[in-house]
């Protein structure tokens, strides 16, 4: 793979951006950061406190990104171990390596390593789920799919937010910041890009390498006229191969 000479913006959050601009460094390309959400906990979080007296009541605990695992885990394992009964799923393969790295064994859905991928495995089928006690841990927000359908399969199903985005200020030399291909990974990095670079020309035609399906039917709704390349799935590895495909293409 050869990224040479190519400018690639990286838009993940500051302390998730470093696998990414190292895999795109490794390939000879140039990563220029600029995180558009900035991660912060709750204070005083008493949903989880309640689940962490509750824990044991629990059959299926699911986390929707690395960064749930962590604001969680964190709290919810302070003073005991997770009761062996419970089962554990991630989904997306780093949220899975975090849990393994608290010395957890989870379940992982399938790529593209969405919650429709969560629904297809086979312990949350229906009859199988039916009234299982599931608690998802994610961050405010986000889609109500997975809680959803769940609950129409006969789960009790809640869900614990345990974490917001927000967008950060802008950086200092951001009128200087130009790009060959920006990478999204998210509805919400998308319009927080935006936000940060609103009135910037060179955004309009600049290639977006982007995670999901769902992230390039929004651009196209924003009104993007740059070509839009859909990781195959939602990896690091995945948007790397966009953004091969995306140089190919330039």
């Amino acid at each position: 793979m050869n990224l040479a000479g190519t400018k690639i913006l990286v838009t993940r959050p500051v302390h998730q951006a470093d696998n990414l601009c190292r895999l795109i460094a490794d390939n000879g390309g140039q990563a220029i950061r600029l995180p558009v959400i900035e991660i912060v906990e709750f204070e005083n979080n008493q949903d989880l406190l309640n689940c962490r007296n509750q824990l044991a009541q629990l059959d299926i605990i699911i986390f929707i990104s690395a960064n749930a695992v962590q604001k969680t885990l964190t709290i919810l394992l302070k003073q005991q171990k997770l009761p062996a009964h419970i089962q554990v799923i991630a989904v997306g393969k780093q949220t899975a390596k975090v849990l393994k790295d608290w010395g957890l064994t989870p379940l992982c859905s399938k790529s593209p390593f969405n919650s429709e991928m969560v629904l297809e495995m086979p312990l949350l089928q229906t009859p199988i789920v039916q009234a299982k006690r599931i608690n998802i841990f994610r961050g405010e927000g986000g889609r109500e799919l997975l809680a959803d359908k769940l609950r129409q399969r006969g789960a009790t199903v809640n869900y614990i937010n345990v974490y917001k985005r927000i967008c950060p200020p802008p950086l200092i030399g951001i009128n200087e910041l130009q790009a060959d291909i920006i990478t999204i990974t998210s509805v919400e990095s998308l319009h927080n890009l935006l936000t940060i670079l609103k009135a910037k020309k060179w955004l309009d035609n600049t290639p977006l390498v982007v995670m999901s399906q769902r992230i390039r039917e929004e651009a196209n709704k924003l009104g993007l006229s740059a070509n839009i390349f859909v990781a195959s799935n939602a990896s690091d590895f995945g948007l790397l191969y966009a953004i091969e495909k995306a140089i190919k293409h330039s």
